[in-house]
């Protein structure tokens, strides 16, 4: 307990990554809170279960159009800079979508565009902040790092739904975006007092003459990884099959749980508080050998937690469910990370960090094919189908990847 002690004061007294963890706080708050909000708005508006995936697939578009190209850019270019001039770009998009919230103009399209900004934000996430991070912090306190940056995320996704169910039950949606214009004024602010170390950008050049040659070579080291590539292959299978359920929760409120939007947004705060408990308890004792295993088993464990929730119609038994995902999805989140960075060297780390975040980008397929399902049956079925199918494509990669399971550091690489 010391020893965990000793590692948050660290961290905290680390100019670079308070800042970064602001950063990441404000970033997280407004994605939580702005994804329910849409996801109930857009059902009252449309009473489409597929134009309320829809809102999920605009949102994570940009991590598959440009996640390996913001992985270049983030070794290419001032990171601080990258998140200075994106967060003041979406704060003026934000009040342009306040403004025609306020009078009334607010259209599906113009939703789902706002959403596909807001997605370049999470999408820069992930090579630009993260790679920071591991820049700046010390190799022997990044599990740390990671688990408490993890764990500020999953209290923002208590806090976020929560807020926007307020926000959707009382205001409207004028006052989700009003929110969106101060935290991305914060954030903007925050990186440009941002100060980056010697270690950033160490193979920076100005040109992009090289650029396929560089995602090539990424791939190459990518595929060569025992660790790396499967991991990855999970986060496909994840993205696609099971992380999309999301935007089907405030459907399945308001057809099987017959519950009310401020109760949707408080059954969402649900998987928030599962992954903030895990997530906490993960940071502070989790063995960086035994990474590979909680990020496998999170994943199936989520899986199974979809399944029931598909089947479910009572509330009280949906809230435990989430509280269970949510548990699981912290196991596989701070895994994931750390396992991508405690196995790539850094003249790589950018371009991996790039194509976890395009991996992840793969989510939109995911959004598209369940509103089609949903359409086709119902969000409780569709749910059913696509953790079934999650489980048994999660389960032939660790057959064929048996020693991803293995705590042997010589397999590491």
């Amino acid at each position: 307990m010391k020893n965990s002690s000793n590692s948050l004061i660290y961290l905290l007294q680390n100019k670079v990554y308070r800042k970064l963890w602001g950063i990441g706080f404000v970033q997280a708050i407004m994605r939580w809170m702005e994804l329910t909000a849409l996801g109930i708005f857009v059902f009252q508006l449309t009473e489409s279960p597929f134009w309320v995936a829809m809102v999920g697939f605009a949102h994570i578009l940009p991590l598959f159009l440009f996640g390996s190209l913001l992985g270049l850019f983030s070794e290419k270019y001032q990171r601080k800079k990258i998140i200075f001039i994106s967060y003041f770009i979406l704060s003026i998009i934000n009040s342009l979508l306040f403004l025609l919230a306020i009078f009334e103009f607010l259209e599906l399209w113009h939703i789902l565009l706002g959403t596909f900004f807001s997605g370049i934000i999470w999408a820069e996430d992930f090579p630009v902040r993260m790679g920071l991070i591991s820049d700046d912090i010390d190799e022997s306190f990044l599990s740390k790092a990671v688990g408490l940056d993890l764990t500020t995320s999953n209290i923002c996704r208590i806090i976020g739904p929560f807020i926007a169910g307020i926000y959707m039950s009382y205001i409207g949606i004028e006052a989700v975006y009003i929110s969106g214009v101060i935290f991305m004024l914060v954030g903007s602010l925050i990186g440009y007092k941002l100060k980056e170390s010697n270690n950033s950008n160490v193979n920076t050049n100005d040109n992009f003459r090289s650029y396929f040659s560089n995602i090539l070579e990424g791939i190459k080291y990518i595929r060569s990884s025992n660790i790396i590539f499967p991991t990855l292959i999970i986060t496909v299978i994840m993205n696609i099959f099971a992380f999309s359920y999301r935007n089907m929760v405030p459907v399945i409120g308001a057809e099987s749980l017959l519950i009310t939007p401020f109760l949707v947004g408080v059954l969402i705060s649900f998987e928030g508080i599962g992954a903030t408990i895990a997530s906490t308890i993960l940071s502070l004792k989790l063995n960086i050998q035994l990474s590979n295993r909680f990020y496998f088993f999170g994943c199936i464990i989520f899986l199974i937690m979809i399944f029931f929730l598909g089947i479910n119609d009572k509330f009280l038994l949906a809230i435990i469910f989430m509280l269970l995902a949510g548990m699981s999805m912290a196991s596989f989140g701070i895994t994931q990370k750390l396992i991508i960075i405690s196995n790539s060297d850094k003249a790589h780390r950018g371009r991996v960090l790039g194509v976890l975040a395009a991996s992840i980008g793969t989510a939109p397929l995911g959004a598209i094919l369940l509103g089609f399902t949903a359409s086709i049956f119902n969000a409780n079925m569709a749910l059913v189908i696509f953790s079934i199918l999650g489980l048994l494509l999660c389960l032939l990669v660790i057959l064929n990847y048996r020693m991803f399971l293995s705590t042997d550091k010589s397999v590491k690489r």
